[in-house]
């Protein structure tokens, strides 16, 4: 199977555009903020809005065009997070809850929530020393605002269904590993501002998508999710709006790739023989784990007649009058004998 990767500058929004409806398995992307960072002067740039209101706006449309050219039923992943501010609305001081507003965006647009997980980026402590001055501020005044440490990685699945092939190359230890939703996750890139965590999207394109899936991601950024989903045999669609971004990725990542990177022996066949063999190490586990469970079944029904014929022959030892030291010993060899 011949993997590809389009590589685009430009506004996701015009770029989207030219899509073709129902073309695209998933979505993942990381959206820049209003109000915290901005990248350009360019007016689609969605970190250069003026207000709030514009910022949800211009969100919303690209959002409402990610919808159409995913496939039904397939996921858009959004990393994002409640932010805090110095100065925010009104002139005030406080947290933006993106959280509520984004998910209204993604319900209005023929998503429905399917799941989510919480990323831990760093610890507290180094969050203070990171940007002290936002979290340690005021703290004589008990206005101490906690490190916004946590990031949302919220799955939308649109309206539908997907064709469900069953086939996946995500294996049970990275299943266990994953499924409880809370993941630690250190942040690093290539020179981005606010890199988006390899092994995050890789979690994501693993957790929701197959092996030949086509992936989104319309604020790409330094191309982290493009690289990611064609090394995991995706074929990977990036936008980038920033020029410099834009040139980064190719200088540091695609540049630097040759036509081995594109070439993948996955095929339904070979995906479905993986899923089978993971099928068959689950089933094999849980039969040992049934089988241990009824082992300690047994055992411990034989234990209990075993104390209950050990307490029954302490009464009648203590009726023919038995010292009770000689009887201690003999119930404490009794029970060495069953293992308590």
């Amino acid at each position: 199977m011949k993997l590809f990767n389009n590589w685009i500058n430009g506004d996701c929004l015009k770029e989207l555009k030219k899509m073709d409806a129902e073309t695209v398995d998933m979505v993942i992307t990381s959206p820049p903020y209003h109000n915290l960072r901005v990248y350009s002067n360019d007016p689609s740039d969605l970190s250069n809005c003026e207000s709030y209101e514009e910022y949800y706006y211009l969100l919303g449309l690209v959002i409402a065009e990610c919808e159409r050219v995913l496939k039904p039923g397939g996921k858009f992943i959004m990393q994002f997070e409640d932010y805090n501010y110095t100065i925010g609305r009104d002139n005030k001081m406080g947290q933006e809850s993106l959280t509520g507003a984004i998910n209204q965006i993604f319900l209005d647009n023929n998503f429905s929530l399917w799941t989510k997980a919480f990323w831990r980026k760093y610890s507290a402590q180094r969050a203070m020393l990171a940007q002290g001055n936002l979290y340690y501020r005021n703290m004589k005044a008990r206005d101490t605002i906690l490190a916004a440490n946590v990031g949302f990685v919220y799955v939308y699945k649109k309206a539908g269904d997907c064709e469900l092939i069953k086939a996946s190359d995500i294996t049970l230890a990275e299943w266990a590993d994953w499924a409880d939703g809370v993941w630690n996750i250190s942040n690093s890139g290539i020179g981005h501002t606010t890199p988006f965590a390899e092994e995050l999207v890789k979690r994501c394109i693993k957790l929701w998508s197959c092996p030949g899936d086509t992936i989104l991601d319309p604020f790409a950024g330094a191309g982290t999710v493009n690289k990611v989903a064609i090394e995991n045999s995706r074929n990977a669609i990036g936008i980038e709006l920033n020029k410099e971004f834009y040139e980064l990725a190719n200088e540091k990542r695609f540049d630097l790739w040759d036509d081995s990177m594109f070439e993948t022996d996955d095929s339904i066949d070979a995906m479905k023989e993986r899923f089978n063999e993971q099928l068959l190490i689950g089933k094999e586990q849980s039969a040992k784990a049934k089988a241990a469970k009824e082992e300690k079944k047994v055992l411990t029904k034989k234990k209990k007649d075993i104390r209950a014929e050990i307490k029954e022959l302490e009464a009648q030892l203590n009726a023919l009058g038995m010292k009770k030291s000689e009887i201690k010993k003999l119930k404490d060899a009794a029970k060495a004998e069953v293992g308590e």
